[in-house]
């Protein structure tokens, strides 16, 4: 089969202490019945075996096209744009090294793809848990309106991880990097979204979410993960400000209210490092169908009041 006749296709997988994971990982990858693949895996700084395992899988299964990259840790959203770099082919997937692929699954996004000429196809992946799996979809009116899909990423009513969403190469195109490795996967696919002329669905579970596998996302403390989701937020917000149209469009409030609710709950520095967060979530109004709910936007409007006011003394 002359792999020239088939789009490329860039396979990403950002890893970080994952040598008990890894191998799995490679495998269904170097299985897959697509002709045309390469396989970037950027490897950020680890200090385990994770690349010594890699590279064992890689001699026996002998890929065409396979990259292992190195780079000092830098942090999962910088290991992703390390890929996005590096990455030549007209699509991207994204896998993250602790999870896995239907053998068939490149081939079918690709199919699916070029059937329905669309930047974006969204496909449907299974949860898997120590001794059960469960069988995960996104909402099908979120992917019949890219804007809309957006806009629920911050209601949580969409989901917004990169690796089920199959992804034309130029919708990665300048895109802003966050810092932090909580929901640097809603920064991007924000981006991507708003860039979207045409996203499709295809309800078949062709990847494999590794449940079991506490990262280090997981361990680290709630204020820290909160405290950093809002900053890569408030961070893209920044970014995008002065331009319009632009993927923060119509998600302004939400980045706001949030940021402002877990600065007032758990991280009191978000207000001191960004010194607009006082003002502009203060003005944001109540209303039905947030994140934060009617009750909580209640005691948060007091508390912003009350700080403006105690400011402006």
């Amino acid at each position: 089969m002359d792999s020239s006749l088939f789009p490329l296709v860039s396979v990403i997988v950002p890893m970080y202490g994952v040598e008990d994971y890894i191998a799995r990982c490679a495998e269904s990858l170097f299985a897959q019945t697509y002709p045309n693949i390469e396989f970037l895996f950027v490897d950020d700084g680890g200090k385990d075996a994770t690349v010594s395992v890699l590279q064992e899988v890689i001699r026996r299964r002998r890929p065409e096209r396979v990259q292992v990259i190195r780079q000092e840790n830098a942090g999962l959203p910088a290991a992703r744009k390390t890929g996005l770099d590096a990455a030549g082919g007209a699509y991207v997937l994204h896998v993250d090294s602790d999870d896995w692929l239907e053998t068939d699954a490149v081939e079918k996004l690709v199919r699916k793809a070029l059937e329905t000429d669309a930047d974006m196809v969204v496909f449907d992946f299974w949860k898997e848990y120590a001794h059960r799996r469960k069988l995960d979809s996104e909402k099908e009116s979120s992917v019949a309106d890219p804007d809309l899909f957006r806009k629920r990423l911050y209601t949580y009513a969409s989901y917004g991880y990169v690796w089920n969403k199959f992804c034309r190469r130029s919708l990665f195109e300048d895109v802003f990097v966050p810092r932090y490795a909580m929901h640097e996967d809603i920064v991007f696919s924000t981006q991507t979204l708003f860039k979207t002329r045409k996203a499709v669905h295809l309800k078949e579970g062709l990847y494999h979410y590794d449940r079991t596998n506490a990262s280090s996302a997981t361990r680290s403390s709630n204020v820290l993960r909160r405290g950093n989701s809002c900053r890569n937020m408030l961070d893209m917000l920044l970014h995008f400000r002065d331009r319009h149209p632009s993927p923060v469009d119509g998600v302004e409030d939400e980045i706001l209210l949030r940021a402002a609710w877990v600065g007032f709950t758990l991280d009191r520095r978000l207000f001191g490092e960004y010194p607009f967060l006082l003002a502009e979530a203060s003005a944001v109004p109540v209303k039905r169908g947030r994140f934060v709910r009617i009750p909580q936007q209640l005691v948060l409007k007091l508390f912003l009041n009350r700080k403006l006011a105690e400011q402006n003394r």
